[in-house]
């Protein structure tokens, strides 16, 4: 299906005649923007093309439950001075290869209190009585309405959808419609009605009674708890998630002024104290080392030197000791010679050797030895130069690392503490910031009763359906007596079951597809590749479960608010998908209050493959900068939508917001 072309006459805040053409210009191209402020006419534009399509059943933004004549009259420009109104659609659809042209085309008129409505739908450009007849029921052929809200959504509901319960309504509510479950419902319903109207002919007086004032009761209480829903939707919505959003930036301003450091203080002083003590020890380390034989190493080639001269006056000594035992020995041995025959020659030869001994060790012994260093003392110093010198430098060595790192962190240490901030220059952030964190305590305190009045409520609820239907049981039970009224509530609850049984079939059998498409949608939205898993939908409770990479249960609350609108977005694309419909999808504030990330993210993932025609209407916030020159290649058409406060109307021209 394309859209090609709407037209708007004196329709909501579109003033006249006015024409916009939707078809893209190629299949690479798919995105038509639409960009305005606040109140320029992008949610009228978008209910104009469903209210257009799909008449009383259409499901607009501003509705909210009122009359749809009512809806419509509110609707018609109000300067108009005819009181009329009109919405043409104009799309083409194919099937079976045929290309089928449609103009759907429905105005409303002003009468008395009310509004006459006119639908006229021709195709291939002529006029079709029957087509226009029966169009409530053909539409579903082209676009089935109970799929509707899959394709046509709006993104400030997906953001309401960021929080588990919000999730869970949206599976539910998408599953049963995308697979008919709503009408089985419906049609289940309605059986029970039948068979309570034909039960109420035999039930006695006093039961009906009791049984009308409990379905009475239960009528208020369904009204209080729609009334509850409401009012927390808006707590969440509208005070909780701007306040949280609010806190963030309050927080990012008090990081920047130094407020986590504020915080840590008492730490960081602990740490400078512990590192000034720690330094002061290994001051005092030095010291001692200073203080044992370390200061010889500055003078160790001296050391080196006085051990060798040591070693030689050893030797010296030595030759001292020698001399006199050599001259003792040398006498003897002659005197022995010289008694022997003939021995002149050999006594002068030996006389000759001794004396020319005995001066070699003279000449040593006569030089002097200024150290006289004993041995214990050469002991000693040998000992220190071949091992404690290479004790005392690796000790040295390790002591002034030590003392350096201990600088650097007494360095980093008071570098932290002249950061923290002065009380009087971060008082007013502290202040905005409690305040906040106090107003979103009490939000969530006031979300917290309302569940909790909730959850009562509908035990109450359910109490009550308990005893109406245990009322009927037993009405049907003792006061039905005729035969056709017992085969007939006996083939109605054979059929609600045989219905319910249908149900869980068709959810067993379709259910897993939804699941594959949603996963695969989400793990290609979501910035952290390797997050999710697995994703499965409970057939009966619709509670959407996830699981990590290591099939570890993840709970939705898990999740932050983006990653979770992001799920909400992706359950709504799988679901989409699922549907096996090639329809259009227009999407109100496609970016919530997403987070610059995963707005990225919807820009390059999403958007641009969210189908073969996509309708973006932006306010001139969500759409600008980088995040339009990303979207930009995909853009087929754009248009700006500018309100006139004079006139109270919308005109729309080419272009998009740069001049807004």
């Amino acid at each position: 299906m394309i859209l090609d072309q709407v037209t708007l006459h004196n329709f909501g805040v579109y003033a006249g005649v006015q024409q916009i053409d939707l078809t893209p210009p190629s299949s690479d191209k798919p995105i038509v923007l639409f960009g305005g402020l606040n109140g320029a006419g992008k949610t009228t534009l978008m209910d104009a093309l469903q209210l257009c399509i799909f008449g009383p059943a259409a499901r607009c933004a501003g509705r909210n439950g009122k009359n749809y004549k009512d809806f419509i009259a509110g609707r018609i420009y109000k300067h108009s001075s005819s009181g009329r109104a009109s919405v043409s659609v104009v799309f083409r659809c194919t099937a079976d290869s045929v290309e089928t042209c449609y103009n759907v085309t429905r105005s409303w008129q002003r009468a008395g209190n009310g509004v006459k409505e006119r639908l006229e739908v021709t195709r291939d450009q002529q006029a079709d009585k029957s087509l226009t007849e029966n169009w409530s029921q053909d539409v579903n052929d082209i676009m089935p309405v109970n799929i509707a809200h899959l394709f046509f959504f709006d993104g400030e509901k997906i953001a309401a959808c960021a929080d588990p319960d919000g999730v869970h309504h949206l599976a539910a509510n998408g599953v049963r419609s995308l697979f008919g479950i709503d009408l089985v419902e419906r049609l289940k319903n309605d059986l029970q009605i039948l068979e309570r109207r034909r039960q109420s002919t035999t039930i006695p007086v006093v039961d009906k009674e009791i049984i009308r004032q409990k379905e009475k009761e239960l009528h208020l209480l369904r009204i209080e708890i729609e009334q509850r829903v409401k009012e927390r939707t808006v707590l969440q919505t509208r005070n909780l998630e701007p306040a949280r959003d609010e806190l963030a930036s309050v927080m990012e301003e008090y990081r920047q002024l130094g407020g986590e450091l504020r915080d840590r203080r008492e730490d960081i002083q602990r740490r400078v104290s512990k590192a000034e003590a720690n330094l002061n020890a290994c001051n005092l380390q030095m010291v001692e080392i200073a203080g044992s034989e370390l200061p010889l190493i500055l003078i160790l080639d001296l050391l080196n030197d006085v051990a060798a001269r040591a070693i030689k006056e050893q030797k010296i000594q030595q030759a001292r000791a020698t001399v006199e035992n050599l001259q003792e020995r040398d006498a003897r041995m002659l005197r022995f010679v010289q008694t022997l025959p003939s021995t002149s020659t050999v006594v002068e030869a030996l006389e000759d050797f001794c004396q020319v001994e005995i001066k070699k060790q003279k000449e040593l012994a006569d030089i002097e030895t200024p150290l006289c260093v004993s041995d214990a003392n050469i002991g000693q110093l040998n000992t220190f130069l071949q091992s404690k010198v290479s004790r005392l430098k690796k000790s040295a060595k390790e002591v002034l690392v030590k003392k350096r790192y201990l600088e650097e962190e007494l360095k980093a240490a008071k570098y932290e503490e002249r950061g923290i901030p002065q009380e009087d220059s971060i008082d007013e952030i502290v202040k905005e910031r409690d305040l906040l964190a106090a107003k979103i305590s009490q939000l969530e305190n006031e979300i917290t009763v309302i569940d909790s009045e909730l959850k009562k409520l509908h035990q109450k609820s359910d109490f009550l359906k308990s005893e109406i239907n245990k009322l009927w049981e037993k009405n049907v039970e003792s006061e039905l007596s005729r035969r056709d009224v017992t085969r007939f509530i006996r083939h109605s609850q054979s059929a609600r079951q045989t219905l319910t049984d249908f149900s869980c079939a068709v959810l067993r059998r379709q259910l897993g597809r939804v699941e594959h498409l949603a996963l695969e949608s989400y793990q290609s939205l979501l910035r952290k590749d390797r997050l999710i898993s697995a994703l499965r939908i409970h057939p009966e409770t619709f509670t959407v479960l996830l699981r990590d990479m290591e099939q570890t249960p993840i709970s939705p609350e898990q999740l932050s608010a983006g990653e979770r609108q992001l799920l909400a977005v992706a359950l709504l694309w799988g679901m989409a998908k699922a549907s096996g419909k090639l329809l259009p999808v227009a999407i109100d504030t496609p970016m919530g209050r997403l987070d610059s990330i995963h707005r990225d993210r919807l820009i390059e993932q999403y958007l641009p493959r969210a189908s073969h025609q996509t309708l973006l209407f932006t306010t001139d916030e969500e759409i600008t900068g980088d995040y339009l020159d990303q979207l930009n290649p995909w853009v087929g058409k754009s248009y700006r939508l500018d309100y006139d406060d004079a006139t109270g109307a919308t005109t729309v021209s080419d272009g998009f917001l740069e001049s807004l």
